[in-house]
């Protein structure tokens, strides 16, 4: 059966100059078909004046009476439409006029997947596109096993929500979004998809993805919380892959995110921060073991050694 339902999910929270450049690639799609669903949390720059004053009927608008964050509001806008599939989408990014249409007919193709994720182009503040000539020859369906040896190698395999479409159907059967993270939530939620779907990768690039130093996971008074809320969703990760899997797994997390969450740990023991430092330490030993993690941070940094891609190990 055709699938042609998608709800649109924009959370806004003072999207300042990026707001509506966002909206308005979303109103110009080439595919028509969709609800736009909009909430304003508590914004104070504007923001909420301004999307009072579309007018579109495929707006759906939406104002909170008190601040939520992020993935409260997710769960929210979720629980507001009937569509079968769920764009998520992001206030300071653009989509190209054939992000919907490519999105909603690669579902068609395949139905039985929990979530896609597309290709994008990076911008930075003024919008400006940066080079990029990397290749990237993940599949256009990667199984449970294939998902699980990119989390390690990389952590969040979308990196982001803005390029990422979940199937209605998948998130009824996984649940909502997690609400007590405020960093990792998008990142347990492809790993709990991942554990009974394939998911999807459209190689094309669907949006420009703005890089700029406002957003929250540059903040560094959340990195601690960052490094937590990951290290949870590894956990989980590790209760359903398979112990060769979950070995190899946790060789491959030492050399990669293990590896960069000691840098965190040793550049903010070096700033005096030490209270924040013995954070991290805790954090790390109530994963792994912090001596085995920090032997390969020191064959990373000062051997530099190569870490082969997660996609050569297999012929997924």
């Amino acid at each position: 059966m055709t699938n042609n339902s998608i709800a649109i999910l924009l959370p806004v929270y003072n999207g300042g100059n990026y707001l509506k450049e966002s909206v308005q690639s979303v109103l110009a799609q080439a595919y028509t078909q969709f609800e736009l669903i909009i909430v304003d949390d508590c914004s104070s720059d504007g923001s909420r004046e301004w999307l009072r004053t579309l007018k579109d009927e495929r707006i759906k608008y939406f104002e909170n009476p008190v601040n939520q964050g992020l993935f409260k509001n997710l769960n929210q806008m979720v629980s507001k439409t009937n569509a079968t599939l769920i764009k998520l989408w992001a206030q300071d990014d653009i989509m190209y006029p054939n992000c919907i249409a490519e999105t909603v007919a690669f579902h068609n193709r395949n139905p039985s997947i929990g979530f896609s994720y597309t290709g994008r182009d990076i911008i930075d503040e003024n919008g400006t596109i940066k080079p990029n000539d990397k290749i990237d020859s993940t599949p256009e369906i990667i199984s449970t096993e294939l998902h699980a040896r990119i989390a390690y190698y990389t952590g969040s395999i979308a990196g982001n929500i803005a390029n990422t479409c979940i199937s209605k159907a998948a998130l009824d059967k996984v649940g909502p979004f997690n609400e007590s993270m405020k960093i990792s939530a998008d990142f347990d939620m492809w790993v709990r998809l991942a554990e009974f779907f394939d998911t999807g990768f459209i190689s094309k690039k669907l949006i420009q993805l703005r890089d700029h130093s406002g957003q929250l996971s540059r903040n560094e008074k959340y990195y601690i919380n960052h490094v937590r809320e990951d290290l949870q969703v590894y956990k989980y990760l590790d209760g359903y892959v398979s112990n060769e899997s979950k070995k190899s797994g946790k060789k491959l997390l030492r050399k990669t995110k293990l590896s960069f969450y000691t840098t965190l740990m040793v550049k903010t023991f070096f700033k005096g921060n030490f209270s924040n430092a013995k954070q991290f330490w805790g954090a790390l030993n109530s994963y792994d073991n912090p001596i085995l993690i920090f032997i390969e941070f020191i064959k990373v940094k000062l051997f530099k050694i190569q870490i082969a891609t997660p996609l050569k190990k297999s012929n997924d």
